[in-house]
């Protein structure tokens, strides 16, 4: 474990559950404060007391809320500086063909996904400035390639890598985002509610058999989370890194993440201009 956040204090939305509980988890085995903030008080309550350390505290949230974070903001700032942030809130939202998809349900998951997304790191922004910090986004299934069916789900995840492209091409942070992987979370369980009819065959057989399997472990995701955050990512930046399939503990791999301007990004692909990205 080469990444230590002594002193170092980090906001994880979705922090509560599934993978951003694990992240939590995580940071606070290298030294650093966890602010976990999600929803619900008694999740928030049951993460807080899984980790190790202290200093951690509680923060009940909606991300998709400006007014939330207007609220959240003095509470924040009360705890001292921000080092790091992490967007791991997000649900799937609705399952099937769009045009039987209730308009509510697909609006809630954009702003969920992608809005929780924004208004996080448009608080942070000036606040990792000032503190030298860093910010990791969450993409994931559909956000490079089709996710038939899950339209909304995948149209958030593929927006957050573009908006975490332009804050790393602007905003004077360093900001990645990463793929976790088939980790077997609650919300695959929608899926198999959903069924084959409704998810499409493959992916709710896919689905199942992972979920079955144990799926991908949370905390490789988790690791990946915590070597972004940490000065052993010093310039790699604007990227979209999966814990799964990239092999991101390898030096070399790193080295060209830092050094490629066209490697894990999101490009169209046209055999012109694709490996040059222009300022």
């Amino acid at each position: 474990m080469s990444e230590h956040f002594e002193a170092r204090r980090i906001l994880v939305t979705g922090g509560s559950h599934g993978i951003g509980r694990e992240v939590g988890r995580e940071i606070a085995k290298r030294g650093g404060r966890v602010i976990v903030a999600a929803r619900g008080a008694e999740a928030i309550s049951a993460a807080l007391d899984a980790l190790g350390g202290s200093g951690h505290e509680g923060l009940a949230i909606d991300v998709s809320d400006p007014q939330s974070w207007e609220i959240a903001a003095s509470r924040i700032d009360a705890g001292g500086e921000l080092h790091g942030v992490v967007t791991a809130a997000g649900i799937l939202g609705p399952i099937g063909a769009l045009e039987q998809l209730s308009p509510a349900d697909l609006i809630e998951t954009i702003a969920v996904n992608l809005v929780g997304t924004m208004l996080a790191l448009q608080f942070a922004l000036p606040r990792l400035r000032a503190s030298g910090g860093r910010a990791v986004t969450f993409s994931g299934g559909g956000g490079t390639s089709p996710l038939p069916r899950y339209d909304a789900y995948a149209a958030s995840k593929a927006a957050v890598v573009r908006l975490t492209e332009n804050i790393a091409a602007t905003g004077g942070i360093e900001v990645n985002a990463i793929a976790p992987g088939f980790v077997a979370t609650r919300m695959h369980d929608e899926t198999l509610r959903a069924g084959p009819e409704a998810a499409g065959a493959s992916y709710y057989d896919r689905t199942l058999e992972q979920v079955s399997d144990g799926g991908f472990p949370p905390q490789e995701a988790a690791e990946l989370v915590c070597f972004l955050l940490s000065d052993e990512a010093n310039g790699i930046t604007g990227r979209l890194i999966s814990a799964q399939w990239d092999p991101w503990r390898d030096e070399d791999f790193r080295a060209q993440l830092r050094e490629d301007r066209s490697l894990a990004r999101l490009r169209r692909i046209d055999r012109q201009f694709f490996d040059e990205i222009r300022d």
